[in-house]
């Protein structure tokens, strides 16, 4: 192999190792954030409160089986073992193309869409207040537009962060915003990281997949001439 070839070898073994030890990280992550989460009554409710963590969960472990087959191809020099990575490259590349295509075209429906979610989960609250305090808790909000929807003058523990017998007082939620205006903030901060994040991520998953490619047609063309 020409020092061109074994260039692109090593920095291809050297990015994927990179990206093991994230999926290593996001794996011990979620498994943590799991195991903090409480047991629940079945797997419904189970699966409501660990969401977030099982979706790090397989994150992490996708992350680490393509980074992982990346690595022992590139080291290898296993043409087979390359094309597979650079297939599975490809598909994530398009996927996340198409989705930053649509965040980028269609991100005040999206928008809009979170804020029905909102509304459907605080009109089930009576028959399912699990997934209300999930989301009072993960936005540190109070009350669908602010504490005042709660006619009380006590409030549920996901209101605040030291709740006292399972309620909090006035006094501990009465600067949350509402979950309608807080999951709006949190969309208006992060939708310009999420389109460019995003695009950075498919620009190194390109480079991924042509580096991933040539080590993979530069193995095909060493194999036959050593048939010859």
């Amino acid at each position: 192999m020409d020092c061109g070839g074994v260039f692109v070898k090593y920095v291809l073994f050297i990015f994927n190792i990179l990206f093991v030890i994230c999926g290593i990280l996001l794996i011990t992550f979620g498994s943590i954030m799991v195991s903090s989460i409480k047991d629940f009554s079945n797997v419904g409710e189970t699966f409501t409160a660990n969401s977030v963590a099982i979706i790090i969960l397989v994150l992490g472990c996708l992350i680490f089986l393509i980074a992982f087959m990346g690595c022992c191809g590139a080291i290898r020099e296993n043409a087979c073992c390359l094309t597979t990575y650079s297939s599975v490259m490809m598909v994530l590349l398009v996927g996340q193309l198409a989705l930053i295509i649509y965040v980028w075209i269609d991100h005040v429906q999206i928008q809009q869409s979170l804020e029905k979610i909102v509304q459907t989960i605080w009109d089930q609250r009576k028959s399912d207040s699990l997934l209300l305090d999930t989301l009072q808790r993960s936005f540190k909000c109070c009350g669908k537009k602010s504490y005042i929807d709660y006619v009380s003058t006590s409030f549920p523990g996901s209101c605040c962060d030291s709740p006292s017998n399972g309620t909090c007082s006035i006094k501990q939620v009465i600067d949350r915003p509402g979950c309608l205006a807080a999951v709006d903030s949190f969309w208006d901060t992060n939708v310009n990281i999420i389109k460019y994040a995003g695009l950075g991520v498919t620009a190194i998953e390109l480079v991924a997949f042509i580096f991933g490619c040539c080590l993979a047609n530069q193995t095909r063309n060493v194999q036959r001439r050593q048939n010859y």
